[in-house]
């Protein structure tokens, strides 16, 4: 899989946290392990994407919800949020909650739709439902419905992930250029303790996750050269006679779908001059300078 360095270190850090989680183990009985990881990145920095492969690596099943989909308690519109997140404890052993869009929270202060649905995020961190009333509502006749405690084991299984774009951060510390690309020194980069100094993200939020946000950011210069290559972007573009450098890559519009538009135009370039290639199983696209065929589909 293609991954940039900080991509590949927060993934990391996230399995390691999943196995530790799943596997009960405290080696200080004494503290309560803070093992819900929070990411911080750009729009299109691929925090969804990081979060779906390590819950496939844990063998757990991905759940995810956005601010914009959430049915609060109490609401007349559908099945409450976390009663469906319940549904999916109650099915699998093993589930990875992913709540995205943290930064577009609100707070308990806002209106009274936004109030609602901080109430019941911070419910759901602090592993907090109304489940008497969950299991009321989810009896199947002929079925024996499970017990307040058969539920109460289950929910200590759910690993919840955070996520967020927080994208003023990102935007404030990059140097001013065209195309995007964080060419200044690394002091202006943003990693944990930058947006820990910045009161970016609330404490209050903050203290329901590991503290040691990890923060994922687009690539560099140097990063998107190898991932133009690893992709066989490059490979093909001399094919085609089309020149493609890494500072045409504007990763601010669209994250990782700046480099998929990219390739795109490459194939639809490719199909027209080769039209006989269309029925070819592996595009000639996918093959590294090395000559191996890369698995299509991946993304940074």
């Amino acid at each position: 899989m293609l991954f940039t360095n900080s991509q590949q270190r927060a993934r990391d850090t996230v399995v390691q946290m999943g196995r530790l989680f799943y596997s009960g183990a405290n080696i200080m009985p004494d503290l309560k392990l803070r093992l819900f990881p929070l990411i911080a990145g750009p729009t299109g920095s691929g925090k969804s994407f990081l979060v779906e492969t390590a819950a496939r690596k844990l063998d757990a099943k991905y759940c995810k919800v956005v601010r914009g989909d959430w049915i609060v308690t109490g609401s007349r519109a559908g099945r409450p949020t976390t009663f469906q997140i319940l549904d999916y404890v109650a099915t699998y052993d093993r589930v990875l909650l992913h709540i995205d869009e943290l930064d577009k929270l609100g707070s308990l202060q806002g209106s009274e739709w936004s109030a609602s649905i901080a109430s019941d995020v911070w419910n759901v961190l602090d592993l907090k439902f109304q489940l008497e009333e969950f299991i009321r509502q989810t009896t199947v006749p002929g079925r024996q419905p499970p017990t307040v405690e058969e539920m109460e084991t289950r929910i200590r299984r759910l690993w919840i992930v955070g996520s967020g774009t927080w994208q003023e951060m990102f935007e404030s510390r990059r140097a001013s250029n065209s195309i995007g690309f964080c060419q200044s020194p690394v002091t202006e980069r943003v990693d944990s303790d930058v947006l820990a100094r910045s009161s970016t993200v609330s404490p209050e939020l903050i203290g329901r996750f590991n503290g040691d946000v990890l923060v994922i950011d687009y690539p560099t210069l140097e990063e998107t050269r190898n991932l133009l290559k690893s992709s066989g972007i490059s490979r093909l573009a001399r094919r085609l006679g089309v020149s493609i450098e890494a500072e045409d890559i504007d990763w601010t519009q669209g994250g990782m779908r700046a480099l998929e538009t990219v390739a795109t135009r490459l194939a639809l370039l490719h199909q027209q001059r080769c039209p006989e290639l269309q029925s070819r199983p592996e595009p000639a696209a996918l093959v590294e300078e090395s000559g191996e065929a890369k698995e299509p589909g991946n993304r940074v």
